[in-house]
């Protein structure tokens, strides 16, 4: 079902477009710098062209980012990968457990400091 009304989306569009074309028929005359070319041409082609040129540069300008942006993903996945090999190294080297860390959670602190306190409300004191 979505493909018919596709299509019947597609074919008034190109109904617009004809009927559009119709009704600007008149001529136009394009005069670059200097005069050194002047083309008369419909109005609706010269409309029709800068439509289609917005297209083409808008697309170009979006297939360029998405492909910095592509390469940086790469660069960064890479950085990452070689980070936590390091940090793996360092684990095994300092025979540090995750379980180890798990025994420590954040203190409620200002918004500059941070502090570490153990879980386990045994290894608490009061300030009291």
């Amino acid at each position: 079902m979505g493909t018919h009304i596709k299509a019947l989306l597609l074919i008034a569009l190109l109904f617009l477009a004809i009927t559009f074309g119709t009704q600007n028929s008149g001529s136009v005359t394009l005069r670059y710098y200097f005069d050194i070319v002047s083309v008369p041409l419909p109005l609706y082609l010269v409309i029709y062209l800068a439509l289609i040129l917005g297209i083409i540069s808008g697309l170009a300008i979006d297939l360029y980012s998405r492909m910095s942006l592509k390469r940086r993903a790469k660069q960064l996945g890479k950085a990452n990968e070689s980070l936590r090999g390091e940090l793996d190294k360092l684990k095994s080297e300092t025979g540090e457990d995750a379980k180890e860390k798990s025994d420590l959670v954040p203190a409620e602190s200002g918004p500059d400091q941070t502090q570490v306190l153990p879980s386990s409300p045994s290894a608490q004191t009061d300030g009291d």
